[in-house]
């Protein structure tokens, strides 16, 4: 009989996994939809986000993938102020918001344009006119 050797990350736990946040969105975000025959308007509400921490990237031209990540301030003394005056400061418990949007082929997602108010996330994808195949974003 072979014996065999175990390693310790064999678990059903891969050994990444403490580092990946599991936590559920902020029960105060929102993702609403505007549609115009010039382009797609989303605005997501993302509180006690920052900037630096959304990541916008497009898969196969009709993915809009949205990921935001908030850590814990490691100095929440009130002398930890935000430098940021336009940005919301990190929640104590952090958190992770994430979403796959699929767009019509009429969605230019090369053209995509993004701005953060340190609250609302405004991104605008630009339509392609003269396409057929044109459908609401599926959230």
């Amino acid at each position: 009989m072979a014996s065999r050797t175990v390693s310790p990350h064999s678990s059903t736990t891969p050994p990444y996994a403490p580092f990946l946040s599991h936590m559920p969105p902020p029960a105060d975000s929102w993702i609403e939809v505007e549609t115009t025959p010039l382009e797609y308007r989303l605005n997501i509400r993302l509180p006690g986000f920052k900037r630096d921490g959304i990541t916008l990237s497009t898969k196969r031209r009709r993915i809009l993938h949205i990921v935001a990540d908030s850590w814990p301030d490691p100095d929440p003394s009130p002398r930890s102020s935000n430098p940021n005056p336009g940005e919301s400061s990190a929640s104590h418990s952090g958190g992770h918001f994430e979403r796959r949007i699929s767009f019509g082929y009429d969605a230019d997602l090369v053209g995509v344009r993004a701005e953060f108010d340190g609250e609302i996330l405004k991104i605008v994808v630009p339509r392609r006119q003269g396409l057929s195949g044109a459908m609401a974003p599926f959230l």
